[in-house]
């Protein structure tokens, strides 16, 4: 199973929202080998971002990403999940 950069998920998400815009059909851009890889190792992710018109700005994908890069400039995975955990909270539980 492949693991992907930070980089080249947005690179992949710019390339599928560009075929949206086109009005290619969810199906055929299933079905393009060159999403392959990174469908079969990222199923629900893959179908997201075909079903969100506007997942680049979407804030959560976007702090994903940002906590993605942390990963991949060697921080560790609990530190960021916390992060990332507290994150949500902020946004998306009441304050007492």
């Amino acid at each position: 199973m492949a693991i992907f950069t930070a980089t080249e998920v947005e690179e992949i998400v710019k390339k599928i929202q560009t075929l949206k815009n086109l009005k290619h059909t969810s199906d055929e851009i299933t079905e393009m080998e060159e999403f392959l890889e990174f469908r079969t190792s990222n199923r629900m992710f893959f179908e997201l971002i075909l079903a969100d018109n506007n997942i680049q700005e979407n804030i959560i994908f976007k702090q994903m990403l940002k906590m993605k890069r942390e990963l991949e400039g060697g921080k560790d995975q609990y530190s960021v999940d916390v992060k990332f955990g507290q994150y949500m909270a902020d946004k998306y539980l009441p304050k007492f």
